[in-house]
């Protein structure tokens, strides 16, 4: 790389594997060449500077805490990398796993009530050719621990998928419009796939999501045993969620596939810069179509609207990247 590639990076992944292993050598390398007492260039200080900066979130990404609670007579020890509060308690998110743990007792009861609580309320009746590509979005949820802190619910994901929340946070609260646009497109599916299974998420939110820049999918992190068969009461929501629904859920306490629906348009209002472009911001403010299929097809238009051709356009950030936020 050369001092202009160097200085235009914002994410580990533009200079250094996530190895820290592999990254080390090659952050020696490039210090030996542009360390100012070898590089003559004005910007060499620059330069060692934004090294030395990525180099430090390699080795800060590798740098474990760890939760310790106690279920019925045993120690459960978690290591974890950062850690998000909600309403609901708190989430440790760690490579490949994560935990959830609910502190309150309105988020105990909510759980005690729900029958979200495993992989097969999510799957049930569902086509195994669907639900194979379903995975990549649908919470995996492993065990359930009783313990002296609160219920303790124990999930796994993929290694490079990190929360949606942190991603904005790192980019200031809004996205790249490309990249934006496949958030919205992955949860209009996820909308599609809960119509067809007759349940309503109520839980879509930008905290309780996560994302995998590179595969660009999302998951259903938490908030998932919100969900609810259509139709039916509802059994509590959060109330950053709740801002969100439609009106007629509101007034009813019904969960209505509408909902999902108007949770979708307000991240979609939220995650896209001021400069997104305009077919993009009338989507956005656009009144709700009957059902999610229907809302997918009028999002086709309008990328194809807003953005012409469709392109893979590459996210590079990672867990080295947020991790610097907490």
């Amino acid at each position: 790389m050369d001092i202009e590639d160097i200085l235009k990076c914002r994410y580990c992944r533009e200079l250094f594997p996530d190895d820290i292993e592999t990254a080390k050598p090659l952050y020696i390398a490039l210090m030996l060449k542009f360390h100012p007492d070898r590089c003559s260039d004005s910007r060499a200080v620059q330069v060692c500077t934004v090294i030395n900066e990525m180099y430090k979130r390699i080795e800060n990404h590798h740098r474990y805490k760890e939760l310790s609670v106690c279920s019925k007579g045993n120690m459960i020890d978690f290591k974890y990398l950062i850690s998000l509060s909600h309403g609901f308690g708190t989430e440790y998110i760690s490579e490949k796993d994560y935990c959830i743990l609910l502190e309150s007792d309105d988020s105990e009861e909510c759980f005690s009530k729900s029958s979200a609580v495993t992989k097969e309320y999510f799957t049930d009746g569902i086509d195994s050719r669907i639900i194979n590509e379903a995975k990549k979005f649908l919470p995996n949820i492993e065990s359930i621990f009783s313990t002296n802190c609160g219920t303790l619910i124990y999930m796994t994901k993929n290694n490079t998928e990190i929360p949606l929340s942190a991603v904005l946070r790192f980019h200031g609260g809004k996205l790249d419009s490309r990249h934006a646009a496949w958030i919205i497109s992955r949860l209009l599916g996820i909308c599609c796939y809960a119509e067809i299974r007759g349940i309503v998420w109520n839980c879509l939110n930008e905290e309780n999501l996560l994302i995998d820049p590179n595969e660009h999918s999302v998951r259903i992190g938490s908030g998932w045993w919100f969900a609810r068969e259509e139709g039916t009461k509802l059994i509590g929501v959060q109330e950053s969620v709740y801002e969100d629904m439609s009106i007629s859920s509101k007034l009813s306490g019904i969960a209505e596939h509408s909902s999902d629906l108007e949770c979708v348009k307000a991240i979609c209002r939220r995650i896209f810069p001021s400069d997104a472009p305009d077919a993009i911001k009338d989507f956005s403010e656009s009144v709700c179509a009957e059902n999610a299929f229907a809302e997918m097809e009028k999002w086709e238009e309008t990328i194809i609207k807003g953005f012409g051709e469709r392109k893979f356009t590459e996210f590079l950030i990672s867990m080295s990247d947020i991790k610097t936020l907490f």
